[in-house]
């Protein structure tokens, strides 16, 4: 996480410590950030390991790019920024009440990232935004756990604060951070750790008289084995251990989705366990890397193979809800991924004062489309529409010309929705027309900049488009359909004209303020 995620509490990571790729104090894609540093392209290109990381990737969007934008010192500048942050920590808690891990990895993280943001948020953002009385009235009982908070008389959230600390030095002292932040996504790294039983973890440095941790008196069956990435093979990771008294030592191919584990009787092996998976289908598990896997074991007697290889039940790919993210971060995310190339607006927007005042703050599912590549097909049937009459629609020689740059915004969405439009049973010619409504549309509000990415609705009916700044832009298709290609473009260029001569009469003004000024003082 950015910056502004610092720790709350003293010792590693604070209150909030680090999991997966992207949760934690000045951490992002999986590195730790040098303070005030943004993440890179590279960094947000970083597979998030499982829904909770992904989760917290969106909270890293926005503080990246509150931290941008709402500068300032004075106290109408200090209450934008605590409104902005706290709702950029409503919408990742939402998305973490909503989801019950089924797994003792998430659940943890989960159950120590909900206490900590709330808490933060309670002594951090006073007394620009009441917590208690907002997460009463949008957050409590979405988990029957996290009920309604009482306050004390200052209004404070009333915590108990040694349950708030034991949630997060627990996950970080039994090795779960290790585990999380080891490279390998939530599936792996439980398939490293099938030994593990929740609520039976001991910590992963056990401590004894002179602090020896003898290799002979070693027993891992209730601690965390923590994978290794091998360094001469980015895509391997070993881990080895000692449980129930036998060596285990397992194995696992990141590309090729193969874990190995082996368990040795003295220096042979007993039994090779194998699974072999098939990458998901689904979006967030093709998303996460998950797969579904097939198990076998391989007995072993004297070191050599016993018999056949005996198949145990197949692991399916861990479930996740759909990811949900409000309008405001879809329309900002595009801009914030491209890292040290991305570029943000002066002061917060109208569209940011409608985000950060919690009007429009709640978060809705995200269209598939928008994570999606433009060639991804889509199964959505678009209502029969009415279409202008296609003689004439392409424009004749004597017609308004787009400019050079209404034309790449047009070959643009051509390039990135064409394809999935023309699957779903349009026409060339109603491509064509609505590439031209997009470029119309981009120039309508070219104020927010060129658009970087076009999106079809899940139910075929809206396009939105994303410019450099927020928000997003959408027309009805219908609509845009029942005009030809040829009044959209001179429409465009019509609006492009205006645009030139406001410019221009703008300039005309300014050249003439210093001759007014000089005559006004003569």
């Amino acid at each position: 996480m950015s910056e502004t995620t610092r720790p709350t509490a003293p010792g590693p990571g604070g209150f909030v410590p680090r999991f997966g790729m992207y949760a934690g104090p000045n951490y992002a894609g999986g590195r730790a950030l040098r303070p005030g540093e943004v993440p890179s392209a590279g960094d947000w290109s970083v597979q998030p390991i499982g829904f909770l990381d992904d989760v917290t990737r969106n909270h890293d969007i926005n503080y990246t790019y509150i931290e941008k934008v709402y500068g300032g010192n004075d106290p109408a500048s200090r209450a934008d920024r605590n409104r902005a942050l706290w709702q950029a920590d409503k919408e990742m808690l939402g998305n973490m009440l909503r989801h019950q891990p089924g797994n003792w990895l998430e659940a943890q993280y989960r159950d120590a990232a909900i206490k900590a943001f709330v808490a933060k948020a309670d002594t951090s953002y006073r007394p620009h935004v009441d917590v208690v009385s907002e997460w009463n009235r949008d957050l409590a009982g979405i988990d029957a756990k996290f009920p309604a908070l009482t306050a004390s008389d200052a209004g404070r959230a009333q915590w108990s604060l040694p349950g708030l600390v034991h949630s997060g030095a627990t996950y970080a002292s039994t090795g779960m951070e290790a585990l999380s932040t080891s490279g390998v996504n939530t599936q792996v790294a439980l398939l490293f750790n099938a030994h593990i039983q929740p609520g039976h973890i001991d910590p992963l440095k056990p401590f004894s008289r002179n602090h020896t941790y003898p290799e002979t008196d070693r027993d891992d069956s209730r601690r965390i084995l923590v994978p290794k990435r091998d360094p001469s093979s980015p895509n391997v990771f070993t881990a080895e251990g000692h449980i129930d008294g036998k060596r285990v030592r397992i194995w696992y191919d990141q590309e090729n989705k193969k874990l190995v584990r082996t368990v040795y009787s003295g220096d042979q092996i007993e039994s090779e366990t194998t699974y072999q998976g098939r990458p998901a289908t689904d979006e967030y598990g093709k998303k996460y890397g998950y797969a579904n896997y097939e198990v076998s074991r391989q007995d072993h007697a004297n070191g050599e193979p016993k018999g056949d290889p005996v198949k145990l039940p197949s692991i399916k790919a861990l479930e996740t809800p759909p990811l949900q993210e409000s309008e405001h971060t879809r329309a900002i995310k595009p801009n914030v991924e491209q890292g040290q190339d991305a570029r943000y607006p002066n002061k917060s927007t109208a569209a940011d004062r409608v985000w950060h005042s919690g009007e429009r703050a709640a978060p809705t599912p995200a269209p598939p489309d928008s994570a999606q590549p433009p060639d991804t097909p889509t199964t959505v049937t678009p209502k029969p529409v009415a279409v202008a009459a296609a003689s004439g629609d392409s424009p004749p020689a004597d017609a308004a010309q787009p400019t050079p740059g209404q034309a790449s915004q047009a070959q643009q969405f051509k390039d990135q929705l064409g394809p999935r439009l023309a699957q779903l049973g349009m026409s060339e010619q109603q491509i064509n027309t609505l590439a031209a409504a997009a470029a119309k549309e981009q120039t309508r509000f070219a104020g927010q900049g060129e658009a970087q990415a076009f999106y079809l609705s899940k139910d075929g009916n809206t396009i939105a488009l994303s410019q450099a700044w927020p928000p997003l832009r959408e027309f009805d298709i219908a609509q845009a359909l029942g005009q030809s290609e040829r009044v959209h473009w001179q429409e465009a260029v019509a609006l492009g004209e205006r645009q030139m001569d406001t410019a221009d009469h703008r300039v005309l003004a300014s050249a003439a303020e210093p001759d007014r000024s000089a005559r006004q003082a003569a």
